[in-house]
């Protein structure tokens, strides 16, 4: 078999079109091997053994025998890499693609970052509770939580605004807290 790709070598580089497609014909196996091997895309496959006959085509067209290399390992390995490649192309997909054959599309798995409305409607709803609640707290307690939850100042910088102590801030805080909770528990 190898005199024969041989003979049909020489006379492919001769230009005998006939022997070109002798040798696609019998090299036709070892392109689909590759395909196997280094880049298996049933879907693909069509095209992938179109690009594996473009690189036998231009194998013959390079093909040096004086560099001590048979023919058919020249032409493995030149698949061999180019397969190889194909999975370093980027590949686009549509968010409209079908993912199974139940007909649910890529976009169906998308999760938003935006709330569904009962969320939006419990957080609205909590947002209300501990606004009423706060009306609860003493001025000070009021002033510390707005400055440190809403503000988002330091405790230290709290203290030197309002003129009191470090500690006298994280205490006021944790009453203020304690307090919100016992009503919005009840």
């Amino acid at each position: 078999m190898y005199r024969e790709i041989e003979s049909l070598l020489d006379l492919s580089k001769k230009g005998d079109v006939k022997a070109k497609e002798k040798l696609l014909f019998k090299l036709k196996p070892l392109i689909i091997s590759s395909i196997r091997r280094y880049y298996n895309r049933i879907d693909l496959y069509e095209d992938l053994i179109q690009e594996g006959y473009e690189i036998i085509l231009i194998a013959i067209e390079d093909y040096d025998p004086n560099k001590g290399a048979h023919f058919l390992g020249y032409v493995k390995i030149m698949l061999k890499y180019h397969y190889l490649e194909k999975h370093r192309e980027r590949q686009f997909l549509s968010l409209n693609e079908l993912i199974d054959f139940t007909g649910t599309e890529l976009i169906d798995l998308i999760e938003g970052d935006e709330k569904s409305p009962v969320d939006r409607i419990i957080d609205m709803e909590q947002n209300q509770i501990l606004l009423d609640s706060i009306n609860f707290l003493t001025k000070r307690q009021r002033e510390i939580i707005v400055l440190f939850y809403i503000k988002g100042y330091s405790i230290d910088k709290i203290g030197k605004m309002l003129g009191i102590s470090y500690r006298t801030v994280v205490n006021i805080k944790t009453s203020g807290i304690n307090k919100l909770k016992k009503i919005i528990v009840k």
